[in-house]
């Protein structure tokens, strides 16, 4: 039997809207903002408008009961993701996610304000983020929102008619309120955040690990249900709210400290993330528990309702104020650990009510069986790599900005990715904006699970910050890693990712790159560095150079990488398109004089805003 303090209709829900908010949240990109089309401050606009819809369900609170408030929106969440589940992607699927998360926050703030057991119901909010790390661990961060077929409506299904079934038998359970207070669900947004973007995030740890995705999301799942045993005891909690204030504050200071270069290749150090994940979750969840712990002699549902709506309208504004920072170059670091101390601080207003030690809750052994689920998950749903008919005596290189994953309809696409670039047979791939486990983008390792499904090794680059950047696919054995910071241009951030290549005997040096250029390239440094590198590795061997470089072969600074020696690919060809816009040629390969390009292609896939481009290269 599970304990009543579980609350699993808590839970459930949490889950749901969670799962709701990582297709808000990409369809907000990728649809409304189409892929940076649309000004960030209109974006960040259009979010905040669906997380003000809560602030307008209070007042029917004293029409009806809030109990009653809640189960009428907690079914109509239910619905809410049954319909998101039918959605194929475009405006449909926009809306009815933006309309989902409004429910679901909705239904969060009525439960706020009905709810008798505050601490209850803070251990069903973690028990809630813990599941739905299981279920992202055991799909392989592919959401069941993207997943054609009945299995993933089955699993929908089952989960709402589960949180229907525990809504309504807490309906039906009438229990007196006690004097546990409103001011703890201030906590909920920075909660969310923190977990989202560092202490529940499966992409990030396969990002940061390399390792297997089962194994590294397995660790986390772990790390994360195991913290609901530090809140899920049956009175108080033990210890005092200092040290788990202080790891958090001191984890989110940590997170962008690591970074270490390996290989010549600068990104996040896996032992240190992984630590600081760890550490985050625990703290966390602690945080979260000493800040239900505190007791309210006039409870007051009212304002139980505004400070959860207004705890996760601090989420968005947060969560938009870290990643817009890359298109509006701001800095970005604070965002974490002001979301920490926000709930540190509710940490130590709960300290009054944590004196006594407690003992092991008897239901604590849910963390192992839920990492036994997501190993085991993880195994079961680990894609089957298919076959690359790369040819043996040319050198096929395949270019392709995979816009995160994502497709023109705004569906999660990296199977179909990975299908396209495969029937182009190459030995070398070079992807740009690619996409390992940013919480803005659904917390997914978009370059783990192309390479799973093309067999292939990569070599990855962080650009923009330690999960977001560019990389090379290759068959190939390589020989040497390097990889070079690009100056400011664009919001963005740059870099040359060079990576040598035993072709035949032949070492060759493929340079990827994503540039960001300033307004009318009216600074051109980022050219001229690319043109240094192609210049300096051109003396060794054979240089390829490819991405999306954000010019056009009319551009004047295009003349830079030509004076260099190099050639451009596609020359023959002209006019050829490389994105969903006709006419428009960004997405480039060039190369030295000592090869010869031919079989160029560039098939009009519909999984990103670039199309993929191909070329077949023999020694002149």
């Amino acid at each position: 039997m599970i304990p009543r303090r579980w609350r699993l209709d808590i839970a459930l829900g949490v889950l749901l809207l969670l799962d709701g908010l990582r297709v808000f949240m990409p369809s907000l990109i990728t649809l409304f903002g189409q892929a940076g089309g649309t000004p960030a401050e209109y974006m960040g606009l259009f979010a905040l408008a669906w997380f003000v819809v809560p602030v307008l369900v209070i007042p029917f609170a004293r029409l009806v009961t809030p109990t009653t408030l809640a189960l009428g929106l907690g079914a109509a969440l239910g619905l809410a993701r049954l319909a998101l589940q039918a959605t194929d992607g475009g405006q449909a699927q926009l809306y009815v996610a933006s309309v989902t998360v409004a429910i679901g926050l909705s239904w969060l703030t009525a439960t706020a304000m009905s709810d008798d057991d505050t601490q209850g119901a803070f251990i069903g909010v973690i028990t809630g983020v813990a599941a739905a790390t299981v279920v992202q661990v055991a799909s392989n961060t592919v959401d069941l929102a993207w997943r054609p077929g009945l299995l993933p409506w089955a699993a929908t299904a089952a989960l709402v008619l589960g949180l229907w079934t525990t809504l309504w038998k807490r309906h039906r359970t009438r229990r007196k309120p006690n004097a546990t207070t409103a001011s703890a669900w201030w906590g909920i947004g920075p909660a969310v955040l923190l977990w989202g973007m560092l202490a529940a995030n499966p992409g990030l740890a396969t990002a940061v690990t390399a390792w297997p995705g089962w194994a590294a999301g397995a660790v986390i799942t772990f790390t994360v249900t195991a913290t609901v045993a530090v809140v899920a005891a049956p009175d108080r909690l033990a210890g005092h709210p200092l040290a788990p204030g202080i790891v958090l504050i001191a984890s989110a200071l940590a997170f962008p400290l690591a970074t270490v270069t390996v290989d010549g290749v600068t990104g996040l150090h896996p032992w240190w993330t992984i630590i600081v994940a760890v550490a985050a979750a625990w703290a966390t969840a602690a945080c979260f528990g000493f800040a239900a712990a505190r007791r309210d002699p006039n409870p007051r549902p009212i304002a139980a309702g505004i400070a959860q709506s207004v705890g996760m309208i601090a989420f968005v504004v947060l969560l938009f104020a870290y990643y817009a920072a890359y298109d509006l170059p701001l800095d970005n670091e604070w965002v974490p650990a002001v979301a920490a101390t926000a709930l540190a601080f509710l940490a130590w207003r709960g300290r009054a009510a944590t004196h006594a030690r407690t003992r092991i809750a008897p239901y604590s052994v849910w963390p192992i069986a839920a990492a036994v689920v997501a190993f085991a998950g993880g195994i079961a749903t680990t894609p089957t790599a298919i076959t690359v008919d790369a040819p043996a005596d040319e050198l096929r290189v395949v270019a392709y900005n995979v816009r995160m994953g994502y497709g023109l309809d705004g569906t999660l696409d990296l199977a179909e990715q990975a299908d396209t670039i495969a029937d182009l047979a190459p030995n070398v791939v070079v992807l740009s904006e690619i996409d390992r486990g940013w919480f803005l983008n659904g917390g997914h390792d978009g370059l783990a699970a192309l390479a799973d499904r093309l067999g292939m090794r990569y070599v990855w680059a962080p650009a923009a910050d330690g999960v977001w950047g560019d990389a090379v696919l290759t068959n190939l054995p390589i020989t040497s890693i390097a990889n070079t910071p690009l100056v400011p241009g664009g919001p963005t951030g740059a870099q040359a990712l060079s990576v040598g290549i035993d072709w035949d005997g032949t070492d060759v040096t493929v340079i990827a790159t994503h540039l960001q250029p300033p307004p009318d390239w009216n600074d051109p440094g980022q050219v001229e560095q690319i043109a240094a590198l192609a210049a300096d590795a051109a003396t060794r061997g054979p240089v390829v150079l490819a991405g999306d470089l954000n010019l056009e072969p009319d551009d004047e600074v295009w003349r830079i990488l030509m004076d260099v020696g190099l050639v451009d690919a596609f020359a023959a060809d002209r006019p050829f398109d490389t994105t969903s816009t006709p006419g428009e040629q960004i997405d480039h390969i060039l190369t030295t004089p000592d090869l010869r390009p031919s079989d160029p292609a560039n098939p009009p896939a519909p999984y990103s805003d670039h199309r993929p481009v191909a070329v077949s290269l023999t020694s002149a």
